[in-house]
């Protein structure tokens, strides 16, 4: 009993000061049971991805927002290739450097902008061949909104 008394006021002292509260006493009991007054809203990224061929593509964000578009080798299909990804949508394109591209490795472009409903982004795999020329492995695409 003695044992519980100080806990009970220890945890009382930190509730009033702002502080901790120990959890399985009245005053963490009282916490979890009050109303939360102002709480912030958690936003959470969303993000739309599809594999076709050796080519993997995700568009993280929210929304008609696209905050960022990955390439990726798929893994279902090949576990590593040596050439690039063609990143592309709306208003932009990019090649990636010719590499070994591992199912670990993931090419990214930062984006941070919206989209109307119904934007297109792709990514392209092209494998390099043995006479410099290129073979291209995958297109997959996927749309805004973003859910």
């Amino acid at each position: 009993m003695r044992t519980w008394r100080k806990l009970s006021t220890l945890a009382a002292a930190a509730t009033l000061a702002g502080g901790l509260v120990l959890a399985g006493t009245p005053a963490a009991a009282a916490e979890e049971r009050a109303p939360r007054k102002n709480a912030a809203a958690t936003a959470y990224a969303a993000e739309n991805s599809g594999c076709n061929g050796w080519a993997c593509v995700k568009i993280v964000g929210s929304g008609g927002r696209v905050d960022q578009i990955q390439a990726y080798t798929n893994f279902w299909a090949v576990l590593s290739f040596y050439g690039h990804f063609r990143i592309f949508g709306p208003d932009f394109a990019y090649n990636t450097p010719d590499r070994n591209n591992s199912h670990t490795l993931i090419h990214y472009r930062n984006i941070g902008r919206s989209y109307a409903n119904g934007s297109k982004f792709c990514v392209e795999a092209y494998q390099k061949n043995s006479d410099g020329s290129y073979t291209r492995r995958g297109l997959p695409c996927v749309y805004t909104p973003i859910s």
